[in-house]
C-alpha cells in the first residue's frame, strides 16, 4: 500500500511532461517556419567551364592539361547577405585541396564570381573526379556547400590545341616628331632610347 500512495503523489509528473513536450513542439514548429522563409544565403550557384568550346556551349566538366579548351572552371554565386568568408574546393573525404578566396568580403545581393584553374595549393591537379565548393561565412558563423558538383577530368590533350588562335599583341610607341617604331624591352623598363 505504502507504494501505491508514492506513485499517486507522482501523477502530476506525467501531464507537465506532455505538456512540456507540447510547448516545445510548437516552438520548433514556429522557428523553422521563420527559417523556410528567410531567403538563401547563397542562391543563383552556376558552374562554367571556361575556353574554347564548340557551337556557343557551356558545359560544366573541365579539364586543365593547358589545350586551352576548358582549362579553367568559373564558379558563379551571388550572397544574400554582407560577410567575410572563405571559399574552399573540396575534394575526396571533405578535406580542402585549394582555397579560392580567404577572408574576402562578399556584399549582399552581387553576383561572386571565382575561377578555379583546376590545380591544388600545392600547384599539382588532383586527380579525375567531381569536387564541390564550400563558403564559411565569419559572420553568419555558418558553413555551406553549394549545390551541385565541378566536374574534372584529367587527360593529356587531344588533336589540335585551341591556343593556336590566341591573339598575339604588338607595340610601338611614337614620340612627337618622331615617326613610330617598334617598342623594345627598354620602353617597359622606364628607359628611353
Amino acid at each position: 500500500m505504502k507504494s501505491r500512495a508514492g506513485f499517486r503523489s507522482l501523477g502530476w509528473l506525467a501531464p507537465l511532461t506532455v505538456g512540456l513536450l507540447l510547448i516545445a513542439t510548437v516552438a520548433a514548429f514556429g522557428w523553422s517556419q521563420r527559417l523556410k522563409r528567410e531567403p538563401l544565403v547563397i542562391d543563383r550557384v552556376e558552374y562554367i567551364a571556361l575556353g574554347q568550346t564548340q557551337n556557343g556551349e557551356s558545359p560544366t566538366v573541365f579539364s586543365p592539361n593547358g589545350d586551352c579548351k576548358r582549362d579553367r572552371m568559373s564558379i558563379n554565386f551571388r550572397t544574400t547577405r554582407s560577410d567575410t568568408a572563405d571559399v574552399d574546393i573540396i575534394g575526396l573525404g571533405g578535406n580542402s585541396i585549394r582555397n579560392l578566396a580567404r577572408d574576402r568580403f562578399f556584399k549582399r545581393y552581387r553576383e561572386h564570381t571565382l575561377i578555379w584553374d583546376g590545380r591544388k595549393d600545392d600547384g599539382r591537379v588532383p586527380m579525375t573526379g567531381k569536387y564541390r565548393v564550400r563558403v564559411t561565412m565569419h559572420g553568419e558563423d555558418r558553413v555551406l556547400y553549394l549545390p551541385g558538383y565541378i566536374r574534372l577530368h584529367k587527360y593529356t590533350p587531344r588533336g589540335e590545341s585551341g591556343c593556336a588562335d590566341q591573339v598575339e599583341w604588338s607595340y610601338s610607341v611614337k614620340e612627337a616628331g618622331k615617326p613610330a617604331r617598334p617598342a623594345t624591352k627598354d620602353d617597359f623598363q622606364g628607359n628611353t632610347p
